[in-house]
């Protein structure tokens, strides 16, 4: 938002006083109670600003509510998910609650092209609320290099992750691994001597990791939703060559042998294949790295991304939802 003029659009921040975890495996009724206070807090702000305000959201939690809320004030404030990402999709009781809340939501944000069939089919909507944007970061530069007394492979992420596949290619390798997840993500997997856990790490030392390590891979275990995204895209910032899964959430992101290697999923043969090829050839990493971060500081910055955010408004307020500065 800082790289779009305040003559076109003006923007309050309603920041939020709790910690959105990426991370666990569900939201608590603790907190669902801090996005319900958090968006009550935006509520009344635009209510208090005037009728010519509409809600910008990051994550799905914070539309669900805001949605509920025009539907049940019958309320025309446009309302644009921004990081719509849910992870999975529901049947049952809370699959009807999110249809009702999210029919309230003018347009949905994806970060990945094959979410718009999955979320406009499971919600019910027009395919038209969904625009694709690349998931955006904040660019950052280098500040380790690769460790090259002591080598080793690193899988991060706790979210939709395959490591059961990722473990048994590690023992199979018998490279010195780390894997920085929750102990969820790792729940009934013996885990070899080479492979080694760690957990609660500040976002510092993941990066730092990221650019120590000789191989990074992204295994994940989602074929219908975007997952492992931010470590991805953070990963190539740094010049890194990555090997993901070919997914809804890296498909939009990586071209395969170009910026990032790309393997099937749940096919051992193929990991095995590509960390060992990666592992044995640095030029090849190298070139990968210098692709890769080529491509971040051409389409994922803020920067970059914020043209596509500043586009979607001004497009609101050229079908007269009432989105105006």
């Amino acid at each position: 938002m800082d790289f779009i003029p305040s003559e076109q659009h003006n923007f309050d921040f309603i920041p939020a006083n709790y910690t959105h975890d990426r991370s666990r495996k569900a939201s608590s009724v603790m907190d669902w109670l801090d996005y319900f206070t958090h968006a009550i807090r935006a509520w009344f702000s635009a209510c208090i600003t005037g009728k010519n305000v509409g809600f910008i959201t990051a994550f799905p939690q914070l539309p669900i509510i805001l949605g509920l809320l025009k539907r049940t004030f019958h309320s025309k404030r446009p309302l644009v998910a921004w990081l719509f990402n849910m992870g999975r999709v529901y049947g049952g009781v809370k699959g009807s609650i999110a249809r009702f809340a999210l029919s309230g939501v003018d347009i949905f944000v994806v970060h990945s092209t094959e979410e718009i069939n999955t979320y406009s089919s499971w919600l019910r909507l027009p395919r038209e609320r969904f625009v694709f944007v690349p998931l955006s970061i904040e660019l950052r530069n280098a500040t380790a290099e690769e460790d090259i007394n002591h080598p080793f492979i690193l899988a991060m992420g706790s979210a939709n992750r395959d490591y059961r596949l990722f473990v048994e290619a590690a023992k199979i390798l018998d490279y010195q691994t780390i894997i920085v997840a929750g102990d969820h993500a790792l729940e009934g997997i013996n885990l070899p001597e080479n492979v080694r856990v760690m957990s609660e790490l500040s976002l510092e030392k993941c990066h730092e990791l990221c650019q120590m390590a000789t191989v990074n891979v992204i295994p994940v275990d989602n074929m219908t939703t975007a997952s492992g995204q931010v470590t991805l895209l953070e990963t190539m910032m740094y010049s890194k060559a990555v090997i993901a899964t070919e997914c809804v959430g890296t498909l939009d992101y990586i071209t395969n042998g170009v910026n990032g290697i790309l393997i099937p999923p749940k096919d051992i043969d193929a990991m095995t294949s590509a960390i060992k090829k990666l592992w044995e050839e640095k030029a090849l990493r190298q070139e990968i790295g210098r692709a890769s971060r080529r491509y971040i500081e051409d389409n994922i910055t803020f920067k970059a991304v914020s043209k596509s955010m500043s586009s979607l408004l001004d497009d609101l307020e050229r079908n007269s939802i009432n989105l105006l500065s």
